[in-house]
């Protein structure tokens, strides 16, 4: 076969005659772009026109133009406030392209320190919470307000003290409740068990004159004042300490508390109060006022989200 292309002769052999197509996506396209090129030949003279001018110069035929526009892949553009449009086949190939990170219905990406990675749907009510450091986005429960309560023990509970140190430290994160009951305390010297919180996430605990506004009634007394930690008892302890303690409104604000505390009759003590900065608070301090090690005993906690 010979023949003249754009002013060159070319010889070659007489092509083969094209098969029938072999699937469903072959047969689709050949349909599309048989009509689109009909449609693209009978065009308005307008739209004509402007795929002409937009082609000028180029190696592109007006065709091109048309046929671009018609796959909905020709422009975009920006409106009166600043806002791109862009076509529906664009934010379709975006879309495509984040399949490969993630195809769960529901998912969501978050950027980590090396590259973004999907989130998989949380359960049903659960809220996204940033957690850990550098922060991440993590479903948690929610803290509180709306919808039911879940309660549940804390990772680890019951602790027991070994003797190795005076203070206990516990995460408290998340919750909106806490209650800390403690069984048969003991200590290795004669001592108070006191409480204090942190809000930074354990680094330090609060510590100031009237950090802890608290009001207390005893066989013997009561009074309403300021300290810098919560004590627990009037009278210093070697052994058989028992302290119930409801921290109420951790996970955000002002945190209140009511606390009893007693080894005898003699000495049983209510407390009461709130403490005078803002939470959440992240953890809660268990530890003796003048430092003896916590020896022994039982230490639960139970926490409401």
């Amino acid at each position: 076969m010979i023949d003249v292309v754009r002013g060159v002769l070319r010889v070659r052999k007489w092509p083969r005659k094209r098969g029938k197509p072999k699937s469903a996506s072959q047969l689709f396209w050949i349909d599309w772009f048989k009509q689109a090129n009909l449609l693209a030949k009978y065009a308005d003279p307008m739209t004509q026109a402007r795929s002409k001018e937009l082609t000028a110069h180029t190696g592109m035929y007006p065709r091109d133009i048309i046929l671009a526009a018609i796959r909905g892949r020709l422009y975009t553009w920006v409106d009166e406030n600043g806002w791109r449009w862009y076509p529906v086949a664009a934010i379709q190939d975006i879309s495509e392209s984040l399949d490969v990170l993630a195809q769960t219905v529901g998912s969501m990406l978050i950027r980590y320190a090396d590259r973004w990675k999907a989130l998989d749907p949380g359960l049903e009510d659960e809220v996204l919470t940033l957690k850990g450091t550098p922060l991440i986005a993590q479903w948690r429960p929610p803290a509180g307000g709306g919808g039911g309560f879940t309660q549940e023990v804390l990772f680890g509970s019951p602790f027991t003290p070994d003797g190795s140190a005076s203070f206990m430290d516990f995460d408290v994160e998340g919750y909106a409740q806490i209650q800390f009951d403690v069984k048969d305390l003991d200590f290795d010297a004669s001592d108070k068990p006191v409480f204090r919180l942190s809000i930074d996430g354990g680094v330090t605990f609060k510590e100031g004159a009237s950090d802890y506004t608290t009001g207390y009634v005893t066989p013997s007394a009561d009074a309403w004042v300021d300290q810098n930690r919560i004590f627990t008892t009037f009278s210093n302890l070697t052994s058989g300490g028992a302290i119930s303690c409801l921290f109420n409104n951790i996970g955000a604000g002002r945190c209140t508390y009511q606390l009893i505390a007693s080894n005898s009759a003699a000495v049983a003590i209510w407390r009461g109060g709130m403490f005078n900065f803002d939470g959440p608070v992240t953890h809660i301090r268990l530890m003796t006022r003048d430092g003896a090690k916590l020896d022994d005993g039982t230490i639960r906690l139970v926490g409401i989200k």
